[in-house]
């Protein structure tokens, strides 16, 4: 049976990420959002996204054949009894929320109007819950990681914990084969930390769970995490960092406050660059709806949206609530736009497209990649249609 994550519905409201990626790519706790459901379901799945972004995932073949696949809403967050539920769906069949939200079908079309309005009654699952938008991600961070790590506990043989370390509660900590974590506070009293394959914590680090740190992840030294936190894939991370996620190959490698962020890929915080994410009045905050192309109240704590391959240069001083988009390359004097859009050079529109792959190119380089034919013509569409 073909199992396929559908972000097509849903994926406006978590711009600015899903411009370059399908939701299913997200890394929020230890695991993707495809890695998630592959756990459960004991599966790989192919991704079914808008077609710009499919030719990112060598997986069209199933949009070609007529086989029967189980179609599932990937923003709908993976338990093992609505695994069971889904592995139990007839041909036809689709289950959808108790708010009449979709959920999954079983079906051999391959047209999502006909793969949500299937052919039979739906069966209402009751206990079906969803990731809503990007900020939403952050909102269930905790609930990710605490998740992932009972996964992980009954799954995975970790190594164990050095005993240069400050360890509170070390029965609430994993650490995979060939990490490094030496001298290090690790309090695992407020939740779990999980440390991956062949990471790195700098001595002098002080870690409050929840916390993840990524395959190839490097902590500096006297870094400050408190919970929730992701340090993704590959990311470096230092000075202080609260409530944050690096979704994967992005740098925040020096002194400056990261708090409640979210940051994609291949992403990097210059030295001393700081983000605001309470407002002097602790009023509500503003900020920008790029799918809705309005500015929303969010809470009263939040800080930024960070998009794929975006950088700021040193000092930089992020407002509260700030939205940020696609390969910008950010400077500016004092406390920069709380919208800065797609392809901005310094505050403004202009980073062209030619000069922007080349650029994202370097920073791959550093990291040992190489940037895709598919990932350019992604960012080639994305500026075509901003200018």
């Amino acid at each position: 049976m073909q199992f396929v994550l559908v972000d097509i519905a849903d994926r406006e409201k978590f711009y600015p990420f899903s411009l370059t990626q399908s939701v299913a790519q997200f890394r929020i706790g230890i695991y993707s959002f495809q890695e998630r459901w592959e756990h459960l379901l004991n599966k790989e799945t192919a991704i079914y996204t808008v077609p710009y972004l499919q030719k990112l995932y060598d997986n069209s073949d199933f949009l070609q054949n007529k086989e029967a696949a189980i179609f599932i809403n990937v923003t709908c967050i993976p338990t093992p009894d609505l695994v069971d539920a889904i592995l139990n769906l007839k041909l036809g069949e689709k289950i959808i929320s108790k708010s009449g939200k979709w959920i999954a079908t079983h079906s051999e079309d391959r047209s999502l109007e006909k793969i949500l309005l299937a052919n039979f009654a739906p069966i209402t699952f009751e206990q079906g819950e969803f990731v809503q938008d990007a900020i939403g991600m952050l909102q269930l961070h905790t609930k990710f990681i605490e998740n992932d790590f009972t996964w992980v506990k009954k799954h995975v043989t970790g190594i164990k914990i050095d005993t240069s370390n400050k360890v509170i509660q070390p029965e609430n900590i994993f650490i995979e084969k060939g990490a490094e974590v030496h001298c290090a506070i690790l309090n695992a009293s407020t939740g779990p930390i999980y440390i991956g394959k062949n990471a790195m914590i700098m001595e002098g680090t002080a870690i409050r769970g929840p916390f993840v740190l990524g395959e190839k992840g490097v902590v500096k030294m006297n870094t400050s995490i408190y919970g929730a936190t992701t340090i993704g894939p590959y990311c470096l991370a230092g000075g202080e960092i609260k409530n944050s996620v690096l979704m994967g190959f992005s740098n925040k490698g020096h002194e400056g406050y990261l708090g409640d962020s979210i940051i994609g890929h291949w992403c990097n915080l210059g030295a001393g660059t700081c983000n605001s994410n309470i407002k002097n009045t602790a009023g509500p905050i503003q900020m920008w709806n790029e799918a809705k192309q309005i500015w929303e109240t969010v809470g009263q704590k939040m800080g930024m949206l960070v998009g794929d391959y975006s950088r700021f240069a040193i000092q930089s001083s992020i407002n509260t609530g700030s939205y940020i988009g696609v390969s910008a390359n950010i400077f500016g004097n004092g406390l920069l736009p709380k919208f800065i859009p797609n392809f901005t050079w310094g505050i403004v529109p202009g980073y062209q497209i030619d000069k922007a792959i080349e650029d994202i190119g370097n920073w791959k380089q550093l990291k040992g990649f190489v940037m895709s034919e598919e990932e350019k013509q992604v960012l080639q569409k994305l500026y075509k249609k901003a200018s």
